[in-house]
């Protein structure tokens, strides 16, 4: 086998003299040779131009911020509800919708907390990978 035969890509197998074409390495398209030799900053202003055109959740500080007030409320509500205290001291114990907002803050407030907790941590989770792909990593 020659020298010319190796740089254009033939292979020669010893055991039974079959000649193949082996596959050009690197032979990816040009737009991921392109994009892999921009500069971080320019890759960085492309991301975040896909990055508003596909739309956004809100940021995750939101979501965690809801989901530990609404676990406060639940909680509160459990113990307004133990200690016959008046709504936000305007409806009294007395009062026929008193027991029913009481148990439905307390039993839809843990479930919502949850699915708010697991909404902010995949937000996060989003965002860390979509500053990892601008960084480069």
């Amino acid at each position: 086998m020659r020298f010319a035969d190796l740089q254009r890509g033939v292979r020669q197998n010893h055991r039974s003299g079959i000649v193949t074409w082996a596959e050009q390495e690197g032979s990816g398209s040009e737009a991921t040779k392109e994009e892999e030799s921009l500069p971080p900053w320019i890759r960085g202003e492309r991301e975040r131009k896909l990055a508003e055109t596909e739309g956004s959740d809100l940021p995750f500080p939101v979501y965690l911020l809801g989901s530990a007030l609404v676990a406060i409320a639940a909680v509160g509500s459990i113990f307004e509800f133990a200690n016959r205290n008046p709504i936000f001291g305007v409806l009294p114990p007395d009062n026929f919708l008193w027991a029913p907002i009481l148990l439905f803050f307390s039993i839809t407030g843990f479930p919502s907390a949850g699915f708010l907790f697991f909404k902010a941590i995949t937000a996060a989770n989003k965002e860390a990978d979509r500053q990892d792909k601008i960084d480069g990593y």
